[in-house]
């Protein structure tokens, strides 16, 4: 029984032993598979290759810290399109001066075709018919005298804006900077380098720097222009070639060429070469374009930040996501936004009034601010336009407005700048009917009772935004009932950020309730802070 007993006791060591030399042998293989993995990052790396032009290899990107912080960003259209727009017309003059059909513009039944209000005012507008005046010809009298880089920058800073920069190029093909890719640019045709002077200003404030680009567009963009001047020899590299695209049909066929796919990408290389932008802004277009430039320009942006040990943002419109796999960049929506908190974070893009100056009076620091806050306790950004005037000046209003979002801003920041989103975004009866594009309020339309939720990065501090002003003397913030899941923090104290009274409160059944002073000096969106016991 002894004999047996030791057999088995050895027969039992010699299998631990074994297992034992397994795992060994495992663990050596998986250290030496991680170091063979750590070897090509490093190579990658130092060949300036990190990401391969896959998807999955771009997807493994992760969105810039710097952007998650940020939460509040300007971009400018300002261009030749300004010169028409400011006539109350269109962004999309360069089409519609063009367009005898009508589709579009005037919603004329296919069939019944009638030009565009546009092509009928262009003579009155630039003194000339479209064969006498074309689009290159309102390229030429742009001339923003009065821009002023520094100004802008100031201004833009004074609004609390984190990331700034310019429209890049138009769906009108014009480039906003020192171009030797296309003579239809800025410092060429006006003598200012936009994109330049403004890259220099802003991140002399320690702001980041964007530009937008909307040329995948341009390929149909001039497609009227083809029986006037687009369609004469020597202008293809404003116009682009000849082809046969009809807005009058259900189809994109024609889609881009190869030559049009390497002249987009030569554009977009260019102004990342120059001026090395720290977020890049894609409007639609880009699911237009053939796979392959696709993953060739997001694999080039990439690598080529890494090696300037800069951490980039890539953006491009929701909806159009279907020719970019998740995570592969960051969603936008166009004067919209998400109904409820998204995983990941994402962008907003609205105007103060039009895209490009059109007279339009300014919204409200309210309307913007009760965006912003929506925005920001979703997971996003906003990305706020404004739109000079044609000479380079902001208009009035529109300065009284970004001064005004500053000063809640300077006030409110810590509820804002840096923060994440909570276990849920928010409460209240106003909400949005649809998750998409133009879904937003043009004004201000929150009210009291409507809530948003942000919270510090360690998560020991709650911020609680009251959106309208409370007129009863108190608010209840009711997600932070005791039978609901989502708060379960002790509380340690809270207080009404702008204020020095004491804020009285209650939790129970119903929620938090929190009083609110007769006095306090703001005139929207109340952001109570409430630090929680730390451990």
């Amino acid at each position: 029984m002894k004999n047996k007993i030791q057999t088995l006791g050895m027969c039992m060591a010699f299998l631990l032993f074994s297992i034992n030399q397994i795992v060994y042998a495992q663990n050596k293989l998986a250290e030496k598979e991680n170091a063979s993995e750590v070897d090509q990052i490093e190579q990658a790396k130092k060949s300036g290759k990190t990401f391969k032009e896959e998807w999955p290899s771009i997807a493994k990107h992760s969105v810039p810290e710097w952007f998650r912080d940020a939460k509040f960003g300007i971009f400018t259209c300002i261009g030749p399109a300004t010169l028409a727009t400011q006539n109350k017309t269109t962004e999309w003059y360069g089409w519609a001066m063009y367009d005898t059909i009508g589709v579009y513009w005037n919603n004329a039944p296919r069939g019944e075709a009638k030009p565009s209000g546009e092509f009928l005012r262009h003579k009155e507008l630039f003194g000339g018919d479209q064969n006498e005046v074309g689009y290159k010809d309102i390229i030429k009298q742009f001339n923003p005298t009065k821009f002023n880089a520094e100004e802008w920058a100031d201004l833009f800073d004074k609004a609390g804006a984190k990331f700034m920069g310019p429209i890049g190029v138009f769906h009108d093909n014009y480039l906003n900077w020192d171009s030797d890719v296309s003579r239809w640019n800025s410092k060429d045709m006006a003598g200012v380098d936009i994109t330049g002077e403004l890259e220099k200003a802003i991140r002399k404030r320690n702001m980041k720097y964007l530009i937008t680009y909307h040329h995948a567009f341009t390929w149909y963009w001039y497609y009227h222009s083809f029986a006037f001047d687009g369609g004469i020899t020597g202008n293809e590299d404003l116009y682009g070639k000849v082809h046969g695209f009809s807005p009058d049909s259900d189809s994109f066929e024609p889609y881009p060429d190869a030559d049009f796919e390497e002249r987009w990408f030569d554009i977009l290389k260019e102004s990342a070469d120059k001026y090395s932008p720290d977020l890049f802004w894609f409007d639609m277009g880009l699911e237009l374009l053939s796979d392959n430039i696709r993953k060739k320009a997001f694999a080039y942006l990439l690598n080529e930040a890494e090696q300037k040990k800069q951490d980039i943002g890539l953006c491009y419109k929701i909806k159009f996501d279907v020719c970019i796999p998740p995570r592969a960049g960051i969603l936008d929506y166009e004067k919209g936004r998400s109904t409820g908190l998204r995983a990941d974070p994402w962008l907003s893009d609205t105007p103060l009034g039009g895209w490009f100056y059109n007279g339009r009076k300014s919204r409200s620091p309210e309307a913007i601010v009760e965006i912003l806050c929506d925005v920001v306790s979703k997971n996003g950004c906003l990305l706020l336009d404004v739109s000079p005037k044609a000479d380079g000046t902001i208009p009035e209003d529109q300065k009284e407005t970004l001064l005004g979002i500053g000063e809640w801003l300077n006030m409110n920041g810590e509820a804002i700048y840096n923060t994440r989103p909570w276990k849920i975004d928010g409460e209240g009866p106003t909400t949005l009917k649809t998750d998409d594009h133009f879904n937003e309020n043009w004004e201000a339309i929150y009210t009291e009772n409507d809530i948003r939720y942000t919270r510090s990065k360690d998560e020991n501090t709650l911020y609680v935004i009251v959106l309208d002003r409370p007129t009863k003397g108190k608010i209840t913030a009711k997600m932070l009932s005791t039978i609901l899941p989502y708060f379960d923090k002790e509380i340690a104290n809270i207080s009404l950020i702008g204020s020095d009274e004491k804020v009285v409160w209650n939790r129970d059944v119903y929620g938090l309730e929190l009083s609110f002073p007769n006095n306090h000096p703001g005139k929207h969106a109340f952001c109570y802070k409430v630090k929680l016991v730390t451990k």
